[in-house]
């Protein structure tokens, strides 16, 4: 098997053991997506936009690294 050909067949595994196969279909179900997503690890609140804003205008400041 060429490296190609084992980089596609792994992404191919990969995308489908993440995609649901189990679609939401009543309150329940969207109850427990909702449980799901809060045990995931992240920020527990959402920045403010102005925090949003410091960060992209940083960003666009520092410009794309020069090769």
């Amino acid at each position: 098997m060429s490296l190609s050909e084992w980089l596609r067949t792994a992404a191919r595994d990969r995308l489908q053991n993440q995609q649901r196969s189990d679609p939401l279909e009543s309150s329940a179900d969207l109850d427990a997506f909702f449980r799901t997503c809060e045990e995931l690890e992240g920020p527990r609140v959402e920045p403010d936009w102005e925090e949003h804003l410091v960060v992209i205008n940083e960003s666009l400041e520092r410009g794309a690294p020069k090769s």
